[in-house]
């Protein structure tokens, strides 16, 4: 290798692990929004009976409470 060619080497691996760090947190984000909504996730448990309407609004009150 020529002197000062480890530079170029250097350069191409840093621009590898950035480019492996923004694949990876896209890749983070599209798992993370591919989860369902839990407000979503309350109304269909409300609208399969699995919890009453005292409940919902409980459940839903405290997840609103977290967001803020």
């Amino acid at each position: 290798m020529a002197p000062g060619g480890w530079w170029l080497l250097l350069a191409a691996f840093i621009i590898a692990v950035v480019a492996i760090g923004v694949l990876l947190y896209v890749q983070l984000q599209r798992e993370a929004t591919a989860e369902p909504d839990s407000l979503e996730t309350l109304k269909q448990q409300y609208a399969s009976g699995e919890i009453d309407e005292t409940e919902l609004e409980t459940r839903a009150d405290r997840l609103l409470q977290h967001e803020s």
